[in-house]
């Protein structure tokens, strides 16, 4: 077994404990175990793993109800995946994330948490299908039009 992989399966290890710590409701010691699996994978400049642990930390984020969170590890997990089966999961996690940031904006909206609202359909509109995408482009410009912000 080379370097590379000795690593890779090393990582691995250690993200699986991490889904255990998850798996017990230990949040604050999974989310250190996930960034430390991304720094060493930083640090070995091993790209995969930069990406399991984003999408660790994703599903981790979805778990503690912080969506705008979410979205954000999910991107930088696309980013850092070369190709194959885990960017096609973490493509498949960001559209989920991305409908529950859509629920979750259209529900802050309801609620009169105009700005949180704006922040996540901002957020998540490049994410979208283009009629959901045209959808939500109005609603931005009719949240900003509101708060004052927007273009006339």
């Amino acid at each position: 077994m080379d370097e590379i992989t000795f690593l890779a399966e090393g990582l691995k290890a250690l993200n699986n404990a991490a889904v255990d710590l998850v798996l017990k409701g230990e949040y604050d010691d999974a989310e250190r175990a996930f960034k430390t699996v991304e720094d060493m994978s930083r640090l070995f400049c091993y790209e995969e793993g930069v990406g399991m642990a984003r999408v660790s930390l994703a599903n981790l984020s979805m778990i503690r109800g912080n969506i705008s969170e979410a979205v954000d590890h999910i991107e930088t997990a696309i980013e850092y995946f070369p190709s194959g089966d885990g960017k096609e999961e973490a493509y498949a996690l960001q559209k989920k994330i991305s409908i529950a940031a859509l629920e979750a904006g259209i529900e802050k909206e309801r609620s009169g948490d105009l700005k949180g609202a704006l922040e996540l359909f901002e957020k998540i509109i490049h994410i979208l299908n283009e009629k959901r995408a045209e959808l939500v482009a109005a609603e931005i410009k009719n949240i900003k039009q509101y708060l004052g912000n927007g273009e006339e």
